[in-house]
């Protein structure tokens, strides 16, 4: 599957009363052994935010390869890019390396996971059942073949702006002229220019840092409550994926820009409530810019339908899902053919209409 996520275990936290590997529990907030269900308390703390200029001139975003022990055989294996974990080549085992050991900007928020799996089964059923072009067999039978958790990597931006804004709009208007038959409401457009300026703050701009998912996958997702985000730990992602960054910190800024630009541009014409645009030049510039690298909870579902896999995501603290579904040719074509006969009943109706005057 081509825009598949590569999945690799976070990290391992072992239960201090029967050895095996606890997990974190959504429904609880606490880690959990499967075996003996002890639980243990996730300690909360304030977030760290980082200053964007300052972490440019450190170049904080930088990779390099590092070597890393296996702590099974003793094996040495060396990691490039963003790979989390990986199996050692030499016995197969799994070399878990924690994210507080590699180079590169460490996170600094994390927002727990809060749907469980079952939960999210069910808001992917429901998603898809919503999905009116979905074949009936699909909604019928739907079953998911691949579900896993997983932590993606984001950048969640603040930011002071200043925008200056310039602009051409036009109101519906309508007047009554005089002609040859007598009074005529005429309809026009008056036409006025705009100009001023525009202050606003952002806050938790979210950009994701991956290029497993695009950020108008993430934006279908949104809104993540980055006000329960907590400092980051390594005992929320035991039991589930992290995703490293794969994206610089600079084009990541780039696409908050454009982001933000956009809800500067939508709010200047809203205020005006115009009915038409001609055109809005808007410059912004951007100071006070802090950040976090924050990892966001995420349900990935795959699932096959006529030998084809398809997936859907679903944001873990809420239930909102975006994805593709297949459609049915038989419902687009009982769709098509209804709209045909809606506009030819109409034209029936106009033709005949005329003939009877």
């Amino acid at each position: 599957m081509a825009d598949a996520f590569k999945y690799n275990i976070a990290d391992v936290i072992k239960c201090k009363s029967c050895g095996a590997d606890m997990v974190f529990d959504p429904a609880s907030q606490k880690l959990r052994c499967p075996y003996c269900d002890i639980t243990r308390d996730i300690e909360k703390r304030v977030p760290h935010i980082r200053d964007f200029e300052t972490e440019r001139k450190q170049g904080g975003v930088a990779f390099d390869g590092d070597t890393y022990k296996c702590p099974n055989c003793g094996g040495e294996t060396e990691i490039h890019g963003f790979d989390t974990a990986v199996k050692c080549p030499f016995c197969g085992g799994t070399n878990v390396i924690k994210l507080e050991d590699m180079k590169g900007l460490k996170p600094d928020s994390v927002l727990p996971f809060a749907l469980t799996k079952e939960t999210a089964v069910d808001a992917g059923r429901k998603w898809i059942k919503k999905k009116f072009f979905a074949p009936s067999k699909l909604k019928k039978n739907f079953t998911i073949d691949k579900f896993h958790g997983v932590y993606i990597p984001s950048f969640a931006f603040n930011s002071k702006t200043f925008s200056t804004y310039d602009g051409r709009f036009g109101e519906d208007r309508t007047r009554t002229v005089q002609t040859k038959d007598g009074p005529k409401t005429e309809h026009y457009i008056e036409w006025y220019h705009v100009s001023g300026n525009w202050n606003r703050f952002f806050e938790n701009t979210m950009v994701e840092a991956s290029t497993q998912i695009r950020q108008d996958e993430l934006n279908k997702i949104l809104p993540y409550d980055m006000n329960n985000a907590t400092a980051y730990t390594r005992e929320y992602l035991a039991g589930f994926s992290a995703e490293r960054y794969d994206t610089s910190l600079d084009d990541s800024f780039g696409t908050a820009k454009t982001e933000m630009n956009s809800m500067i541009r939508r709010e200047i014409i809203n205020h005006y409530n115009p009915d038409h645009v001609d055109y809005l030049n808007v410059n912004t510039t951007f100071s006070d810019v802090k950040f976090r690298h924050t990892l966001l909870p995420l349900w990935i579902c795959g699932y096959m339908f006529k030998e084809k896999i398809y997936r859907f995501l679903i944001n873990a603290r809420t239930g909102k899902a975006t994805g593709k579904v297949p459609k049915s040719p038989l419902k687009i074509a009982m769709v098509v053919l209804g709209i045909l006969a809606i506009i030819a009943a109409i034209v029936c109706i106009i033709a005949f209409g005329g003939n009877a005057e």
